[in-house]
């Protein structure tokens, strides 16, 4: 159960979506990143990107510490080394690129040292501001007001001695606004990662649920991942409006397990080791899968808030080969599907583009922005 404070809801249900369904152009609008070439171009670790409005992109590399713009047409225009006070970060992990920050739409967030470093369009750093509330494990994003949501993790403890081995659990996690040196809790007791106990410690269950969040000018739409419902809380923690659509099933069937089977098939390179996985280690991987998936992506943008309010929601992944995305209005309503071939994530969207993080034929990393186009016609 999620617990917010309760008032007068508007409850929005959809069977199907009121618009056409939409894919990819057949070209990027640009394409940014190399295997070989200007240093400038190649990446080592993509920590986030963004399009601005002036249709410039701003890629973090969290490798080399390095915020990096380039123009509509994937000209590099400046490098900004990002560092902390005097100590520069080595974790390529610890940076985060942030959307939708409307003081400071270039802002970085380093969660090892708790700030947030901000830049301006020539790439010079203007502020660098520590904050409050969360944990390197914490999930933050922007308000429309240029405060910081926090996804909070975990909320509770949990008695490792009453678990068996093989026991799923859930972590409760709350989202909260930070306004200066405060934290003020919008709402608390979402479900957050499914774990499963080993007989030693928790993790992260194999598609396990885990809970999405995306702020907008009216408040925060979130979702525990157990079906294809968002809850809207207010920014003073009321929730407002529930948003259920019926989008695809999410049992789990025999194909979807062959096909994942066969993922760990291909890493083997010899008919013994396919054998040898096959039946020591399969059962049990078998067996700890769910019956059910969960409804959203989380890893990647599971969530994703348009300057209009609406949202791009990312269906888990290993439903279908393709990854499926649904564009819900600002009421919560329906309103398209996008198909995306499987393996690009998406880092940025705006109106009728979005911007994927890609991987090339010897994994190299690379931004792609992509004009959406009704399926079946001409891209």
């Amino acid at each position: 159960m999620l617990v917010a404070t309760l008032t007068a809801q508007t409850v929005v249900e959809s069977a199907n979506p009121i618009g056409p369904d939409l894919t990819l152009s057949d070209e990027p609008l640009v394409r940014i990143g190399v295997l070989d070439g200007p240093m400038e171009h190649m990446f080592g670790e993509i920590a986030g990107a963004i399009r601005l409005e002036d249709g410039s992109v701003v890629v973090v590399d969290g490798q080399s510490n390095e915020a990096r713009m380039f123009d509509a047409g994937g000209r590099h225009v400046w490098t900004s080394s990002l560092e902390v006070g005097s100590r520069r970060q080595r974790n390529s992990r610890a940076l985060r690129l942030l959307r939708g920050c409307p003081e400071a739409p270039i802002s970085v967030l380093d969660v090892s040292s708790a700030s947030v470093t901000e830049l301006d369009p020539n790439g010079n750093v203007t502020e660098t501001r520590k904050t409050v509330g969360f944990n390197p494990y914490s999930e933050v994003m922007c308000s429309p007001d240029g405060e910081l949501v926090v996804a909070s993790w975990p909320e509770t403890e949990f008695e490792w001695e009453s678990l068996t081995a093989g026991d799923i659990f859930r972590s409760s996690r709350s989202l909260k606004l930070l306004r200066s040196d405060t934290a003020i809790a919008l709402v608390s007791g979402i479900p957050g990662t499914e774990h499963v106990y080993n007989g030693m410690g928790a993790v992260p269950r194999r598609w396990g649920k885990d809970m999405v969040f995306a702020a907008t000018g009216t408040g925060l739409w979130y979702g525990s991942g157990d079906d294809y419902e968002l809850e809207h809380v207010d920014w003073s923690g009321r929730v407002t409006r529930i948003a259920r659509w019926s989008g695809p099933d999410l049992d789990v069937t025999a194909e979807h397990l062959d096909r994942y089977m066969d993922s760990y098939l291909a890493l083997f390179d010899t008919p013994r080791g396919r054998q040898a996985f096959e039946r020591e280690l399969w059962p049990g991987m078998r067996d700890g899968l769910p019956e059910r998936f969960p409804a959203f992506e989380t890893e990647a943008a599971g969530l994703m808030a348009l300057p209009d309010g609406s949202l791009w929601v990312t269906i888990f992944g290993w439903r279908a080969p393709d990854q499926e995305l649904h564009l819900l209005q600002a009421s919560g309503a329906w309103a398209g599907r996008l198909v995306i071939p499987a393996g690009p994530a998406l880092l940025d969207a705006g109106p009728g583009w979005v911007l994927l993080l890609e991987r090339g034929e010897f994994d190299e990393q690379r931004v792609a922005v992509y004009e959406l186009v009704e399926a079946g016609g001409s891209g």
